[in-house]
C-alpha cells in the first residue's frame, strides 16, 4: 500500500513536516526536554513526522505556521506577570486550525488517539467548512512563587512560565467520555481544544464543555462570532500542570539532563 498524506490523502513527495512550525522554534531559544510516549524516553530534538506531502506542508500548512508565529511575536513571547490582564484579539478560523494542526502532528509523532482529530484534516488545511464538535478554550496561567533560600533571608521568587508544549489531556467529569482533549501550551497561554469523540452527540460535547469550563475556573471558550476574549491570571500555574508527568518520568528527565550538567561542570573547571 502507498503512503497517503495525512492531510489530503494523496500519495506524492513527502517532506519533514515539524510538529510545531520551525519558524517558533527559531524563536524559541530555551533549552528543550520532552517525554516520548513512543520511546519512552526524554530527549531534546525536534518532534518531526514524515507523512506529510510536500504541496501541504510548504504551500497550505506554512500560512498556518506564519500566523501562529505572529501570535507568538504579538503576544505569547512574554511571559505574563499574577496581575497582567491580555486582550486577546485572533482570527478564530486561522487560530483553531493552527492549534489544531499542531496537535493533530502531536499525537501521531507519539502514536497517540488521532480518530477525532483525522476528522479536522480537510479544515485544517482548506480552511474549509468548520467541523462540529471543536471548541478552543484559553487560559492564562500564573507564574509559580517558591520560596528562595539563596540569600540571608529567604524571599520569595517570581518564576514565569517558559515553556511550550503540546500534549494529551483528560477530563473527569460526568461527560469527559465525550471529547478528546489536547492543550497546546506556549509560555503563559494555554489553551484547550476539546473534540467530540462522536460529532452526532452534541448534548454530551456541550455538556462536557461546560463541564471542563466549571472545572479549571477562570478559562475562556473562545468565541465563533467575534474576534476578540479578555484574559485574566487563573489559579493554576504552569510547573504545577506538568509536575505529574515530571514526577511519573523523572529518571528519565534526570538521564537526559545528567549529561548536560556534568558537561557545564567541566567545562566550568577548564576555564577556571
Amino acid at each position: 500500500m502507498s503512503k497517503k498524506c495525512a492531510y489530503c490523502g494523496n500519495s506524492g513527495t513527502f517532506s519533514r513536516e515539524h510538529v510545531w512550525p520551525k519558524s517558533f522554534l527559531e524563536r524559541f531559544e530555551n533549552r528543550r526536554a520532552h517525554y516520548s510516549p513512543k520511546s519512552g524516553k526524554v530527549h531534546g530534538a525536534d518532534y518531526v513526522v514524515r507523512d506529510v506531502c510536500a504541496v501541504c506542508n510548504n504551500e497550505k500548512l506554512s500560512k498556518l505556521d506564519e500566523y501562529f508565529c505572529s501570535l507568538y511575536d504579538r503576544y505569547f513571547k512574554e511571559p505574563k506577570s499574577l496581575n497582567e490582564v491580555v486582550f486577546f484579539q485572533y482570527d478564530y478560523n486561522l487560530l483553531t486550525r493552527s492549534l489544531l494542526k499542531i496537535a493533530f502532528n502531536t499525537a501521531r509523532s507519539a502514536g497517540s488517539d488521532t480518530e477525532p482529530l483525522e476528522r479536522m484534516a480537510e479544515y485544517i488545511l482548506h480552511d474549509s467548512i468548520r467541523p462540529n464538535g471543536i471548541a478552543v478554550i484559553g487560559e492564562l496561567v500564573s507564574p509559580t512563587y517558591i520560596e528562595d533560600h539563596s540569600g540571608p533571608v529567604s524571599t520569595i521568587k517570581e518564576v514565569l512560565p517558559t515553556l511550550y508544549r503540546s500534549a494529551l489531556g483528560k477530563l473527569l467529569t460526568p461527560h469527559g467520555f465525550a471529547v478528546l482533549v489536547r492543550v497546546v501550551a506556549i509560555n503563559s497561554f494555554f489553551f484547550h481544544l476539546l473534540i467530540a469523540r462522536d460529532p452526532g452527540d452534541m448534548i454530551s460535547f456541550a455538556k462536557a464543555v461546560h463541564e471542563f469550563l466549571e472545572r479549571l475556573q477562570g478559562t475562556v471558550l473562545l468565541p465563533m462570532n467575534q474576534n476578540h476574549v479578555v484574559l485574566r491570571i487563573t489559579a493554576r500555574d504552569s510547573i504545577s500542570s506538568i509536575l505529574p508527568l515530571m514526577r511519573a518520568k523523572r529518571t528519565e528527565y534526570e538521564a537526559f539532563f545528567k549529561p548536560q550538567k556534568r558537561s557545564t561542570k567541566d567545562e566550568k573547571s577548564s576555564n577556571s
